[in-house]
């Protein structure tokens, strides 16, 4: 009897955090970015985009998470290469490129998956990570004299 009560209760005890590890979702392995990076990704023309100190561009963003920088980066491109959309309206109606990942950031990221990016299902979700930013339109800049310049919107393949 003891055996068997022994052998149940181990199954049970290596069975649950399994379970709990399985359920987490997929973006969790990356981690929240916190931070923003200029990526070259042609002849003098530079994106930038959220990373993650450590990890690269493999993390992701969600509701209330992420650095203020790593959102600005994101809200930036949705209001530049986004225009006149719905997706621009919530940034702009949420505080404009504020760095919170709010609501209105949520809905707006939710909005480019559906509507932009041909995302479907539980993928329109509102949360970025590593599907969305490949398939994003980014906002492309020149370097000039103590900045960069705004020049065009384009998906680079290098990001």
């Amino acid at each position: 009897m003891r055996r068997g009560l022994f052998a149940g209760l181990t199954l049970i005890l290596t069975a649950v955090p399994l379970a709990v590890l399985t359920s987490l979702p997929a973006q969790a392995a990356y981690g929240v970015c916190n931070a923003d990076q200029w990526r070259n990704v042609g002849t003098n023309e530079y994106v930038k985009v959220p990373v993650r100190t450590g990890n690269g561009m493999s993390c992701y963003m969600g509701y209330q998470q992420g650095s203020n920088t790593a959102v600005v980066a994101l809200q930036q491109a949705i209001e530049l290469c986004y225009p006149n959309t719905p997706a621009a309206d919530y940034i702009e109606e949420s505080g404009g490129a504020d760095g919170v990942y709010g609501t209105g950031t949520v809905k707006a990221v939710r909005w480019v998956q559906a509507n932009r990016l041909g995302f479907e299902g539980n993928d329109v979700d509102g949360v970025y990570g590593p599907a969305t930013r490949s398939a994003m339109r980014w906002p492309v800049y020149r370097p000039i004299s103590g900045g960069y310049l705004f020049q065009s919107c384009r998906n680079p393949t290098q990001i």
